[in-house]
């Protein structure tokens, strides 16, 4: 029987019907603390499978001291907290969410799109302090008519195309193999290059994960691109973009908007300023309640299916 360990505790019961039904011994975690290198390394070694989050840096050092085949699931799309080496061991199968919160995360895209152009957190501010509309520092903005470019064409993008749709919106997309993605084209979508979805979008919104090759895609050279009415969303990994220079452009343009959902810890000392045209959230777009549900059953049954398979 196949040991399994989830440093959550709080795993879904369906999940761990699932993951016991496939006859697995699944032990879920009794700690409040997520488990740190040392004690991620000793689960690695006694468990035949360990389901984890992105919290979990998995290094090529701890590689090598692995000896035994293992399965590493992990409940995220994204998967750059798993060093490359574990994709290419033999010894190794990671197993991650595809589907699960990419609704939220789109839904959350455009709470960021919406709150910005209508400038709701400002108005809030206004409100509480007994202000009046006449206290807003600019107007508020329609999205309704306007054009919107989407870096990537992956399940994220596609579930913002179909809300995009009910606001009429003008659809540009930007991906390096749009010849994969030609059934976008009976939506309305318009393939371009980077370079100009940046200059003629009104709302540009970044879904792409993060990798050797789109690491600072959006640079300093390219934010310059964007119209200083622009809004900016990235809800991926903040390193796609140069963030010191988005947040400057923000400071030096306050008509251009950002909306970020990020890991922000790195970004402290550019972030601790409240400013009108910026809006942070800390990574919290895929993890609603309905998400993570989604998730956990998700990720029980990618593992059933992987070992039915193999």
């Amino acid at each position: 029987m196949l040991k399994a360990y989830s440093i959550f505790k709080d795993l879904d019961s369906k999940a761990c019907e699932i993951l016991r039904n496939s006859g697995i011994q699944l032990e879920l975690s009794t700690c409040e603390e997520r488990p740190n290198k040392e004690e991620l390394l000793k689960l690695l070694n006694d468990y035949d499978i360990l389901i984890i989050g992105v919290r979990e840096k998995l290094t090529e050092d701890m590689l090598r001291e692995i000896n035994t085949k293992k399965i590493i699931a992990t409940l995220s799309i994204g998967v750059d907290h798993i060093d490359n080496s574990f994709f290419e061991s033999d010894l190794i199968k990671v197993i991650n969410c595809q589907t699960s919160n990419v609704i939220s995360v789109a839904e959350h895209i455009f709470s960021l799109i919406l709150s910005l152009k209508k400038r709701i957190i400002e108005a809030n501010d206004i409100a509480i302090k007994g202000g009046t509309k006449r206290d807003l520092s600019a107007r508020s903005n329609d999205i309704s008519n306007s054009t919107i470019g989407i870096i990537g064409a992956g399940k994220i993008s596609r579930e913002v195309i179909k809300i995009v749709k009910a606001f009429n919106m003008k659809i540009y997309c930007n991906t390096l193999n749009p010849e994969k993605h030609q059934d976008l084209l009976k939506e309305g979508v318009e393939f371009t290059d980077l370079n100009n979805l940046l200059t003629i979008s009104d709302i540009i919104t970044v879904n792409i994960p993060l990798n050797e090759e789109n690491k600072n895609l959006i640079s300093k050279d390219k934010i310059k691109l964007m119209k200083k009415t622009a809004t900016f969303i990235n809800t991926s990994r903040a390193e796609i973009v140069d963030m010191n220079e988005l947040i400057r452009h923000a400071d030096e343009n306050t008509t251009f908007n950002i909306g970020l959902d990020i890991d922000a810890e790195n970004y402290k000392e550019i972030l601790n300023v409240k400013r009108n045209n910026v809006i942070i959230t800390p990574h919290i777009a895929g993890v609603t309640k309905e998400a993570i549900k989604r998730m956990d059953v998700e990720l029980a049954n990618n593992i059933r299916e992987y070992l039915r398979e193999s």
